[in-house]
């Protein structure tokens, strides 16, 4: 659903498989990254069965039919109580699992202790030699402000279209929730050369009903790649 449309309608289509108790993350890219789960029961104490291991990547801005992608497998339930958060280098930290009353290690799904770190598609290494790296940039904004970002990119000759910037709320995940989660991706104004570099142009957050108060991950994406972020605050 496009929300800022004047007669929104929702738009459905199917997963590739079922699943709930999923923890849905958006990545710096806009995509979103839904993962842990199973695919049948509910969520509580043991009522769940099938975990589903296999991430599934969601991209709005294809066309309906292929929007979701499903991605490498897991090997490690993440039922009830697990948990993900998108981190500075653009991976994924996924934890936790715990579908019984207490620490049981002999259940049908022990309760779970090992951590994972995921790598969406973007570090893939076919295409990590695009990533952009942020060379400088003002680390406090305030709203409606001209921002400018120094930016190395390697290759040739770099168009207005390949790069976008935005900004994300780090956010909390528990029970199937992503908490305070936002992604705002910046208006546009410039991408010219500057000293071997690049000069990238934008504009910050327009009010705090966009963009509260506080700290953001900021990231340049480069023909669908993203930079390691850069922590901002928005005064």
């Amino acid at each position: 659903m496009r929300i800022t449309a004047k007669d929104p309608v929702w738009k459905r289509e199917l997963m590739p498989t079922p699943r709930i108790m999923a923890d849905m993350m958006i990545l710096p890219t806009g995509e979103v990254l839904i993962l842990n789960g199973a695919k049948r029961g509910a969520s509580g104490w043991g009522f769940a069965r099938e975990p589903n291991f296999a991430p599934v990547l969601y991209s709005p801005r294809a066309k309906i039919g292929a929007r979701f992608t499903e991605l490498a497998p897991s090997t490690i339930p993440r039922m009830y109580h697990s948990t993900s958060t998108v981190l500075p280098d653009g991976k994924i930290l996924v934890a936790g699992s715990n579908t019984n009353n207490g620490y049981i290690y002999d259940a049908m799904y022990p309760t779970e202790l090992r951590v994972e770190k995921y790598s969406p598609p973007y570090l893939d290494a076919a295409v990590i030699t695009k990533r952009p790296e942020i060379v400088t940039i003002n680390e406090q904004m305030t709203y409606a402000q001209n921002i400018d970002i120094e930016v190395k990119i390697a290759g040739g000759k770099v168009d207005h279209g390949d790069v976008r910037v935005t900004m994300y709320s780090p956010a909390f995940t528990t029970h199937g929730v992503n908490m305070n989660q936002r992604l705002i991706l910046l208006p546009m104004r410039e991408v010219v050369p500057a000293g071997g570099n690049y000069k990238v142009g934008v504009i910050s957050p327009i009010s705090n009903l966009v963009a509260p108060v506080g700290y953001y991950m900021l990231s340049v994406v480069f023909q669908g790649v993203p930079s390691v972020t850069r922590w901002v605050q928005m005064k």
